[in-house]
């Protein structure tokens, strides 16, 4: 008994030093966050790559100072603040304070067999920081009007979240579609359904392995596609469809079981590139490509 006097004591005298600890904001530290994500241009790889670092460097503060308990008073330098943002500062210590206050009776009452841990009233909160972050979305229109490249990997979790927002970006000219190392299903029909108004010019279906059989059609409706890269599939026939992609420059079909390219690369005038390693065109196709289209430079390896 005496033992959980003494637990007890301790705990109340380190609960009084975490209530008492003013020297952290993290409604400070949430605003930087916030005004970064809006004033950041996310299609500049440079501001990106600043700025996500930046970030990355005030989240482990927050969570610092979420561990640390709120502040009790408003920090330095925000002596304006209004009344009901002071009362909410306040709110959120009392209800910290009642959490912690909950885990040490709970832990007294155990006879000082449990664990006390500061972070766990505070789990939930860091979750819900960080809850718009995990979900993929984004909500700037700036965003979503300017970004040109998008990648959905199906052997990500949360891709999902990815493909269903697809329509609302405007301006994606490169897309890439990928099984990730190990290939992974995907419903090709619905994705390109949700491209279609892209201004696309490169398209990458790869590494899918047995789970990608065949092309949609549709992906001949893209008329400003330069690049198609179609490497390491199952794919044995192309759909007569994309025939009509009269910009194509670049068609890469390597490792893949097919055997012949007719009729779809008879109309591609503008090829340049065409990649057919690991592939079963046989060397007589590959001899009437070249007097098909003598200014395509065909790649074995």
């Amino acid at each position: 008994m005496k033992q959980i006097q003494i637990l007890f004591l301790f705990l109340v005298i380190c609960f009084s030093v975490v209530a008492q600890n003013t020297g952290n904001d993290a409604a400070s530290i949430r605003a930087q966050i916030s005004a970064i994500r809006k004033s950041t241009n996310w299609s500049d790889a440079a501001a990106a790559k600043t700025a996500n670092a930046k970030i990355q460097e005030l989240a482990g503060k927050l969570t610092q100072a979420l561990r640390q308990g709120k502040p009790q008073t408003p920090p330095p330098g925000s002596e304006g603040i209004k009344p009901e943002e002071a009362a909410k500062i306040q709110q959120d210590n009392d209800d910290y304070s009642n959490k912690l206050w909950n885990q040490m009776m709970k832990i007294v009452s155990e006879g000082g067999k449990g664990k006390w841990d500061l972070a766990e009233p505070l789990r939930e909160e860091i979750v819900e920081e960080y809850k718009e972050d995990e979900s993929l979305k984004v909500a700037c229109p700036e965003f979503l009007e300017e970004m040109t490249y998008l990648c959905i990997n199906m052997s990500m979790p949360g891709v999902q979240m990815v493909i269903d927002q697809m329509e609302n970006y405007k301006s994606i000219k490169i897309l890439v579609i990928t099984g990730g190392k190990a290939g992974a299903p995907v419903d090709l029909e619905t994705i390109i359904a949700k491209a279609a108004n892209y201004p696309l010019q490169q398209l990458c279906i790869i590494n899918f392995r047995n789970f990608v059989t065949n092309i949609p059609k549709s992906v001949g409706n893209f008329p400003k596609l330069t690049s198609l890269m179609l490497y390491n599939n199952q794919i044995r026939q192309l759909p007569p469809e994309l025939s009509s992609l009269n910009s194509l420059k670049k068609f890469c079909v390597d490792i893949n079981p097919l055997v012949s390219l007719t009729p779809t690369i008879d109309k591609l005038n503008k090829l340049d590139t065409l990649g057919i390693a690991k592939t079963q065109i046989t060397e007589a196709e590959i001899n009437r490509i070249k007097l098909e289209l003598p200014n395509c430079k065909i790649l074995l390896k």
